[in-house]
Formats: C-alpha cells, structure tokens, sequence
C-alpha cells in the first residue's frame, strides 16, 4: 500500500515538473513575440492615408507576417482619395505563431492655411461708399470651403486719403490666412474712366429682352435696383441646388450702380492694366449687373464665385428651367466680349430654353452686335 501511495506521488511530481516546464516555455515565447510599437498614426488632410505597416512592429516587424489593415471605417471626402478630419479606429491583423487581432488610431488634421489665389494690394472706393464689395477682389483656395472676412474698421469712407484694411480668408476647419491691403477713397469721379457717361445713351432691345454688352451701354441713371422677378428666380434654382446637395452660397453679387460698377472697374485697371481688365469686368454702363437682371453665384460662405464644377455644371444644364442662361460661355469670348464665367447668370425669362437649346449666346441667338469696345 506504501508503495503504491509512493508511485502516484512520483507521478504527480512529474506531471506537475512537465507542466510547469510547458508554462515557462509558453511564457518564454509570448514574451519574445514582436509587440506593437506604434498604434498611432497622424495624417494631414488631403493626403491619402496608407499605414507603413512595419512601423507598426519597428524591429520587430521582419517577425511578423500577413499584417492586414481594414481601412473601410475611413469616412471618405465624396469623389477624393482622402478622409474627413476626425479620429479614426482600424482594426489590423497580423500573425506570429497565432493571428492576432488589434486596433490602430488614425487621426486625421487640417492644419493648412487658405492660399490667396486673388489679391488686390490697393482698391480704391469712391468717397461715401461704406457698402463696397471688397470681397469681389479677393479668392481664397484651400480643400475645404472657405469664407472671407474684410475688416475696415479703420477706414474713413467719409474722408479721402489712404487707410488700412485686413482680408482674412478661413477655412472649414478655422485654419486662418490674413492680409493687409490699402484703401484708398478718393472723389468719386476720379475712379470712372473709359465709361459711357453720356446721358443720352439709350437702352437697346431685341425682341423685348434688353441688351447690355461692350456694344450696347445704358446711361448712368439706368436701373434703381435688383430686378426682383429675376431675383426670385436665382433664389429658386438655388433653393434646388441645395435640395440636390450642391455647393452654393444663398447670397449672390446681383445690383450694380453706375456709380458702383465705375470704382469696380477703375480698381481692376489699377490691379491688372485696362486691357487685361476689359476682358473680365465691364466698364461703367456697359455692365449688365446695372440691369438687376445679372447675378453672380458664390461658393458657400459667399466670399468666392462659384467655380466647383458640379455646380457648375449643374447650373449650366439647368439655369433655363429658371428663365436663365450662362450669359458668358467657354469659346464664346469673342462675341460677348469676356472671359467664360459659368458663375454668371442672367435673367431672360420664356427665351431661356430656347436659347440653351441652340446653344448659342444670348448675341448670337438674337442677331446683335457684341465683342469689343
């Protein structure tokens, strides 16, 4: 009985060595597999985010093998390669003696500034002016939308000299880009040149719609305000436009005095030289904005024109439905005069599916003069 008392002890000594000896060698090799090193991953926005998958493990990494990263958690900037700001987790798996599962953080940061494509160093405005357009003069690009603030707070409209003035362009994510410009507020005929002054002008019609080109001004006292059948009209395509998801302002640059359209033009020369100026901004009374029945679309924020191309685009087929038209098309320059500008639109009423059908400029399908001064 002793004996057989002393057999099962030896036997359970050994078991109980053998068991240990598994354990230590277990514990031996988990604590030699490679461990994570890196799980944190920061990414500026607009760059494409790809994981070195050996910086994951560092050293270690050649250990390693089947390292996959499940990156369909990344909430996707719609038609780009690059997600949204935010943090992110994404689950990997990789494999040493077993698979393992884990999580990787992405985070995802805007911490580029707006650029200014567009920057007027100096922009006069006639003396008493206080509502003047300064953002018309300036552009701001970045990835995400921008918006454009003026700060005149010290510019004395009611007094002529040179003063001031900051534009600061910020984007969607409050990333800030500002600079100084000169006002300049002079007399107000000091700032007209090359216009069409003479009161005796008279407006041109064709068929009933009113014709405003570098042929065909209007005097100085045409127009009193913002056409408002057209107005209704913009508002309800924009109204639209926003329905479908598209980018666009529910502002628009729309009534332009004589007065107005003069400083405009005059600071644009100043900027860009007459010649260059002509073939974008409407000298005063040839302006079709003196009409009221013109209006600028803006990018959301309503400091840029529109130029993103799905809106655009969609403006283009479908401003006629509204009584609209593109007034200044690609490859049409050389009759009205101006460079293409998918932005502007201009009220017409019934002809407008008629004339986006022909395809042809609003000159063209009326049979009128148009192209240089």
């Amino acid at each position: 009985m002793a004996k057989h008392t002393l057999k099962n002890r030896k036997t359970v000594i050994i078991v109980a060595c053998i068991v240990v000896v598994i354990i230590a060698v277990a514990l031996g090799l988990f604590i030699s597999q490679p461990k994570v090193k890196e799980d944190i991953f920061t990414f500026e926005y607009g760059k494409k985010v790809e994981i070195d998958t050996s910086a994951i493990f560092g050293d270690s990494s050649d250990k390693v093998k089947n390292i996959e990263v499940d990156y369909s958690s990344l909430k996707m900037v719609k038609d780009k390669d690059y997600p949204e700001v935010g943090e992110y987790e994404l689950p990997f798996t990789y494999r040493t003696m077993i698979k393992h599962s884990d999580k990787l953080k992405v985070v995802v940061k805007d911490t580029t500034k707006p650029e200014f494509t567009s920057f007027s160093e100096k922009i006069e405005v006639a003396k008493g002016n206080k509502d003047f357009d300064f953002k018309s003069y300036f552009k701001a690009s970045d990835l995400s939308n921008c918006t454009l603030d003026i700060d005149t707070k010290d510019v004395k409209f009611d007094k002529e000299g040179d003063y001031t003035a900051e534009v600061t362009a910020t984007d969607a994510h409050k990333n800030k880009e500002s600079k100084k410009f000169t006002v300049v507020v002079k007399a107000e005929e000091k700032a007209v040149i090359q216009s069409s002054s003479n009161s005796a002008v008279k407006p041109y019609y064709k068929n009933g719609i009113l014709i405003v080109n570098k042929k065909h001004p209007v005097p100085p006292g045409f127009g009193g305000g913002v056409n408002q059948t057209a107005l209704a009209a913009v508002n309800r395509m924009i109204s639209d436009m926003k329905a479908e998801g598209l980018s666009v302002d529910s502002t628009t640059s729309n009534y332009r005095s004589y007065s107005y359209q003069s400083t405009l033009y005059q600071n644009y020369v100043s900027a860009y030289g007459q010649a260059s100026a002509d073939t974008f901004s409407a000298r005063p009374g040839y302006s079709e904005h003196q009409t009221g029945l013109a209006f600028d679309l803006r990018e959301p924020g309503g400091g840029s024109l529109l130029t993103n191309s799905k809106a655009t685009s969609w403006v283009a087929k479908n401003a006629h439905k509204y009584g609209l038209i593109v007034r200044y098309q690609s490859g049409k320059e050389w009759i009205t005069g101006y460079q293409a500008e998918p932005w502007h639109v201009r009220y017409v009423g019934d002809i407008a599916t008629s004339v986006y059908n022909s395809g042809l400029s609003l000159e063209e399908y009326l049979g009128v003069s148009g192209g240089g001064y």
